[in-house]
């Protein structure tokens, strides 16, 4: 019994271990992370193997099948009884170890292999939904036909009436431990990415906000380009329609957008009724056709009646070997000259070295909110 309990707590100890090379969500599906948890799931099924001792008649209880067990849950019978293999074998290279106790541990192998197997569509490793009581009555399954092969043995009999019902329970045990460590673990991870994306993301027009916009800027290079959108005389749509209207637009613009752009282009809700677009690898005189193309897709959209037509002014600015705040003043300073040539038009503003850099003075002019 004591030596159940330490490789009970072996088990639990090597597991969280595991558990902790789930560290993002959706799991990337990197070749060494299974490498990784085979090569911990090997050494968890040999450290229980060592740490449990023989009994006056030659049979050792350990744990060892509970992480084969979760292996081929998480990854198939294939990955599993690899994993399995050399624990299995360990009694070859023990000095005093009968041929017997290896006939054994592969037939417990092969067997709870299978059950886990035939039980995959049962309890999924990284559904976190999986309740403690489906992996509870899972595991009793699967390791029912634990040291069942003693009866092939000679006085094997007696050991398996000795030790069965000790040695099930606390693979059960183990097992419910382990899947509900790495569930759990599972679960906190997919709350932390909806929170991520809840905290990046703008609930009104499904784009990506402010600040992922403020997380993507640096990362642009020489080549990309910034779009500034604005809605308008979108605050007249507001004070005659309502709100809810005005959300329409803004929700139906953001559509617009997010299809009207290639893949490795992204807009952003950049705030109120003004939106950003950062377009990757484009070439300077492609930049104005783009937004143009934008600009019109969005003057020839029925938004319904009301409001109807609706038209947006758009600023841009290319970046380059200078600052990207630079960028960011170039592409607002060109939408200012456009809310006040009129609206409904584009205008990139190239980079002039002559213009002070936001970086050393005051910005020489904003964005005048009456424009609108």
């Amino acid at each position: 019994m004591q030596c159940l309990f330490v490789n009970l707590s072996v088990l639990v100890t090597l597991s969280f271990v595991m558990s902790l090379t789930y560290r993002s969500w959706p799991p990337p599906r990197f070749w060494h992370l299974k490498a990784l948890r085979l090569a911990l799931t090997v050494l968890t099924a040999l450290a229980l193997c060592a740490l449990a001792p023989t009994d006056a008649s030659g049979l050792r209880i350990s744990l060892w099948l509970v992480p084969i067990a979760v292996m081929i849950l998480r990854y198939g019978v294939g990955s599993g009884l690899l994993a399995g293999l050399p624990a299995a074998l360990l009694p070859l290279v023990e000095p005093g170890q009968a041929p017997a106790a290896v006939t054994l541990s592969l037939i417990n192998l092969l067997l709870v292999g299978g059950l886990s197997h035939l039980f995959r569509w049962a309890l999924d490793m990284s559904d976190p939904h999986g309740s403690l009581q489906r992996h509870a009555w899972v595991a009793a399954l699967i390791f029912l036909p634990v040291n069942l092969g003693l009866v092939l043995l000679p006085g094997g009999a007696d050991a398996l009436e000795r030790t069965y019902l000790i040695g099930w329970a606390f693979n059960v045990l183990g097992f419910w431990a382990v899947a509900s460590m790495i569930t759990g673990r599972v679960a906190l991870l997919q709350s932390t990415d909806t929170y991520r994306e809840q905290a990046h993301r703008d609930a009104l027009s499904g784009l990506p906000n402010r600040r992922q916009f403020e997380l993507d800027l640096p990362f642009t290079v020489p080549g990309d380009a910034l779009l500034l959108i604005d809605v308008d005389h979108f605050k007249r749509v507001n004070d005659r329609y309502g709100h809810p209207v005005g959300d329409q637009v803004l929700a139906r613009i953001g559509g617009l957008l997010s299809d009207a752009l290639r893949g490795r282009d992204r807009a952003y809700r950049y705030g109120g009724e003004e939106f950003a677009v950062i377009l990757r690898r484009v070439q300077p005189g492609h930049i104005e056709e783009v937004a143009h193309r934008l600009r019109e897709l969005i003057a020839t959209t029925d938004f319904g009646n009301p409001p109807g037509q609706m038209t947006v002014s758009v600023g841009g600015a290319p970046f380059g070997l200078w600052s990207r705040t630079r960028t960011l003043w170039d592409a607002d300073e060109a939408l200012y000259r456009v809310k006040q040539g009129g609206r409904n038009d584009v205008q990139i503003l190239s980079f002039d070295p002559s213009r002070p850099d936001p970086l050393e003075g005051p910005r020489p002019a904003s964005l005048d909110p009456t424009l609108s």
